[in-house]
């Protein structure tokens, strides 16, 4: 797994340096900062590849806002995290658990969450879906439309990077 995502970073480092995007690295003691005040357990593949390269550069993918370069911005992380926890709760009459979602993205028209889990090296699924499904599987575990999902964050990290190529590839 580990060589996988070593050539997938490297794979991400090479469009930067086709100015194609602008990798961000996500210091080490943020990642302990989110999973303490949110109470989740992030995914090893999720933190290794930040650690190196964040995907918030990629000029295709240009709504998500997890960029998390200093603390400050992880602290605004957290409270964007917190704010859709309270107003999901709100809205859902305390019915809404996202205790074990990282929201990656959020704005009017759609959602990028993770679905955490209670060990560092399962698997958390990926959801790519309307901000309205997103509320609905909150509430009840299932998805009232279809939806994008991946079964990592690798390889929802390999979709990001392999459209990037493609753009790349086009504009040659």
């Amino acid at each position: 797994m580990q060589s996988h995502l070593n050539r997938l970073v490297k794979r991400s480092v090479r469009l930067e340096k086709n100015n194609i995007i602008f990798v961000n690295k996500i210091p080490a003691e943020c990642f302990n900062t989110i999973s303490d005040k949110l109470c989740i357990v992030l995914p090893y593949d999720f933190v290794e590849i930040n650690k190196i390269a964040s995907y918030t550069g990629f000029p295709t993918m240009q709504f998500f806002d997890f960029y998390a370069d200093d603390l400050d911005n992880i602290n605004g992380i957290i409270k964007n995290n917190l704010e859709l926890r309270k107003e999901f709760a709100y809205y859902s009459n305390s019915k809404s658990d996202m205790s074990h979602i990282l929201v990656l993205s959020d704005d009017d028209g759609g959602s990028v969450f993770m679905i955490t889990q209670d060990s560092p090296e399962k698997p958390t699924p990926i959801i790519w879906c309307d901000a309205g499904d997103m509320y609905h599987y909150s509430i009840n575990g299932v998805f009232p439309h279809s939806h994008d999902e991946w079964p990592s964050f690798t390889d929802f990290f390999e979709y990001l990077v392999q459209k990037e190529e493609e753009e790349l590839l086009e504009k040659q």
